[in-house]
């Protein structure tokens, strides 16, 4: 998204130009508040960025107390093993950790009032994230166990999910969702200028439609519920020249970064894959969720979907070629993506 970059999609990480690397050469200050391991530094998610923050904390030395330790790493690629982890670490704990949503904002309102114009603010907001809140506004840590096991089969399987539980997950997550909604509506309106925006979001959840339940990325899974999410605009030239294309209902989150920069009036990089609105946006949308050398790739258009499970995945762009790999990260990073319901890098 940040890149607009299927090598970035292949290898877990921000390879080439991002936006803020581009907006930087333009003299834009840039900011990033982002409370998740999904975009730390090691997978330069930072690049570009004046200002950048994923609120990460150290994991300390012993590794029978410290559960971000190689040891605790090793055990967690048991499948039985993780899934106990999960039942024992609920989400909510994970999430209680993290600054709220409406400190992030608080943050990110101040931050960008006081940098020196132009500037560019990227924010990561996690209370709308699985079990959609803490304490009293999130699921019932019993429930939010049983529907993230869902699908799972041997020692820790699941238990069926009731009608009624899903109508309380879905409900829970509209909920966390009108939050969110709050809290951007009040960064809009207390930044001191009247920015060009956009809204999305990285993935979507799923509630039990063919047996599972939020987004969970070792599972690999490409369903429309998942890769299917919103985009909205505001202060964007979408204005298409005549021979262009109209401008299209569905697009590629590839095509985000380059619609911003063309809207700013800046150079959109060679090395992106997506295509501006303004242009017609990208024709071929394409889906990567890899893990480790192994990948599900969709590949779709407005009236067709091709998927490949368990793909050996590499992509060929003249001279240069990538292939799935699986990320060398950090200790204490592999264990902040475990806390988050990823196994471990990917």
């Amino acid at each position: 998204m940040l890149s607009s970059s299927l090598v970035s999609a292949l290898q877990s990480k921000i390879t080439g130009p991002s936006i803020a690397s581009v907006a930087a050469e333009h003299g834009y200050t840039c900011i990033g508040l982002a409370p998740t391991p999904q975009t730390d530094p090691a997978f330069g998610f930072d690049s570009g960025f004046d200002e950048y923050e994923t609120f990460s904390e150290g994991g300390g030395e012993n590794p029978f107390k410290n559960r971000r330790s190689r040891i605790r790493e090793s055990l967690g690629r048991i499948n039985s093993v993780r899934r106990l982890y999960r039942r024992l670490v609920p989400m909510e704990a994970v999430l209680s950790s993290l600054p709220t949503d409406e400190e992030i904002i608080d943050m990110a309102i101040e931050r960008f009032n006081d940098a020196p114009a132009p500037r560019f603010l990227w924010v990561h907001l996690m209370e709308s994230h699985r079990p959609y809140g803490t304490g009293s506004e999130a699921l019932p840590k019993e429930l939010d166990r049983k529907a993230g096991a869902a699908g799972n089969t041997g020692l820790l399987g699941s238990k069926s999910v009731s009608e009624s539980e899903i109508e309380q997950i879905k409900g829970t997550y509209r909920d966390a969702l009108g939050r969110v909604d709050g809290q951007i509506e009040r960064l809009l309106a207390e930044i001191d200028a009247d920015p060009t925006f956009v809204f999305t979001s990285d993935h979507g959840d799923e509630f039990g439609e063919d047996g599972y339940f939020y987004h969970q990325g070792f599972r690999r899974r490409v369903v429309d519920r998942l890769i299917e999410v919103p985009v909205v605009m505001d202060g964007v030239d979408l204005e298409t020249e005549p021979e262009a294309k109209p401008e299209p209902n569905r697009f590629s989150v590839l095509d985000i970064a380059p619609t911003l920069i063309e809207s700013a009036g800046m150079e959109v990089p060679d090395q992106w894959h997506g295509t501006p609105l303004a242009d017609g946006g990208s024709e071929t949308m394409i889906t990567v969720a890899p893990w480790h050398e192994k990948a599900t790739i969709a590949v779709q258009d407005e009236t067709k979907k091709l998927v490949a499970r368990d793909a050996n995945v590499s992509l060929e762009s003249g001279e240069n070629r990538t292939e799935t790999s699986r990320a060398e990260v950090s200790d204490e990073l592999e264990q902040r993506l475990r806390d988050l319901g990823y196994t471990d890098a990917g």
